[in-house]
């Protein structure tokens, strides 16, 4: 991968100039968080900036920098809350820029009210001779609509045992601005794979493996896997794409893609095992694309990709008693057709296959399709799930959790928080 060099331009300009005079030791470190800054070493320039806050808490410069670091290179605007806030109450001459930058964090932390505030702040500063200035009526708006869809989805969860069937957006507090799907069940928590944290070595989106807790009708803030003491286990590479797509429902088996191959990870006891990459009577396409597993992990449907149709089709194996997997078999024509079959999953007791196709009749782009497994051990004519679970739009990743009278899927529809929101549906 090419190391993406950073332009740190509107950065270098603010600051020349009103830096104050350093005793050696803080003008030493100061240097070095604006070197690794200006050279693309953001993290080494973030832990600087805190050793310097801890000499000198409240220096507008250090907190106006971190700021910018966290808002930008970090992409977690959140996290540059507290460092513009104190840039703000610090500063002696007015900076508008960072209550446009503070308008905008406040939005991405779901603060709506503090982000208009904010933006109307910035609007009301006179520009400077020479100085163009941005328009932040847009993100004013964003907030007003964002505030009302939350509204919303809260009076949806307060009368959905009233209402029969529901499929409520799980909300900004869960769904980013990119894409967020495969959502599965583990315990009280729920796993999901999101590419909303930009990777400037990369210079692209990175897939992470997420989790947020359920308490109630309420989500948690998400938290990456790769951070946490045991889930950490789940994660193949911290660093690059990964997608789990299956546990099984005895909690023994994970699935995952990573680097277009299925990879499985078994719980030994308390912890988890190395990642295992199946081999390649498995792993047998170019594009490995995903994975479902059975309630005890002993059967695997896989997607595969098919270089001669360009499409990708449904394939199901066995373990054996030796623990290796067998053969795979591509499932019948009721399911596979010549269009694309995608995101298997099973339900909880085994027996049902819920996966997305593309083929005619749809309503949108890839509907979700279920299918029983009839006695002769075939999985028999699938039926499209009807709307409001299938949209105009592409569904997909759907999971059935018929135990706790609530499923979760994916969706491009309209009306969403970004590319790919994930929604709970509740019967």
């Amino acid at each position: 991968m090419i190391m993406r060099v950073i332009s740190t331009t509107i950065f270098l300009i603010f600051t020349i100039g009103i830096s104050v005079a350093q005793d050696k030791e803080m003008d030493k470190l100061y240097n070095k968080a604006r070197a690794k800054y200006a050279t693309g070493h953001f993290e080494e320039a973030r832990d600087t900036y805190i050793t310097l806050l801890k000499k000198k808490p409240t220096d507008f410069v250090f907190n106006y920098e971190l700021g910018l670091l966290f808002f930008y290179e970090l992409n977690n605007k959140t996290n540059s809350i507290p460092y513009f806030e104190t840039a703000q109450k610090v500063m002696k001459d007015t900076v508008a820029d960072l209550f446009n930058y503070l308008g905008q964090a406040y939005q991405s932390n779901l603060e709506y009210d503090k982000a208009i505030e904010s933006f109307n702040t910035y609007s009301a500063i006179p520009p400077k001779e020479g100085v163009i200035r941005v328009s932040v009526k847009r993100y004013i708006d964003e907030c007003r609509k964002e505030k009302a869809r939350l509204e919303e989805i809260q009076a949806k969860r307060s009368s959905k045992t009233n209402d029969g069937l529901q499929v409520i957006n799980l909300g900004p507090v869960v769904n980013s601005e990119n894409d967020d799907v495969s959502p599965i069940l583990l315990e009280n928590k729920l796993i999901f794979t999101s590419s909303r944290m930009f990777d400037y070595v990369f210079d692209e989106f990175i897939k992470h493996s997420y989790q947020t807790e359920i308490v109630g009708d309420k989500y948690s803030k998400p938290s990456k896997l790769s951070e946490l003491p045991y889930l950490k286990e789940l994660v193949v590479d911290p660093n690059w794409h990964q997608e789990i797509t299956a546990i099984s429902e005895n909690g023994q088996l994970v699935s995952v893609i990573y680097e277009n191959s299925i990879w499985t990870i078994d719980r030994k006891g308390k912890n988890w095992a190395a990642p295992d990459q199946l081999s390649r009577k498995i792993n047998r396409s170019k594009d490995n694309a995903y994975a479902a597993l059975s309630t005890k992990g002993d059967r695997m449907v896989v997607v595969l990709f098919d270089k001669k149709s360009g499409k990708y089709d449904l394939y199901q194996t066995a373990k054996k008693t030796d623990g290796t997997w067998n053969d795979l078999i591509k499932l019948n024509d009721n399911i596979n057709t010549s269009e694309n079959e995608h995101y298997p999953s099973f339900s909880e007791d085994g027996y049902t296959l819920n996966f997305s196709s593309d083929r005619p009749g749809g309503n949108g782009g890839y509907d979700i399709y279920e299918s029983q497994l009839e006695e002769d051990n075939q999985w028999g004519t699938p039926k499209r799930l009807d709307p409001p679970i299938n949209s105009d739009g592409n569904d997909i990743t759907y999971k059935r959790y018929k135990s706790i009278n609530k499923d979760y899927f994916s969706s491009d529809r309209k009306g969403g928080f970004g590319k790919y929101d994930i929604y709970e549906v509740n019967y």
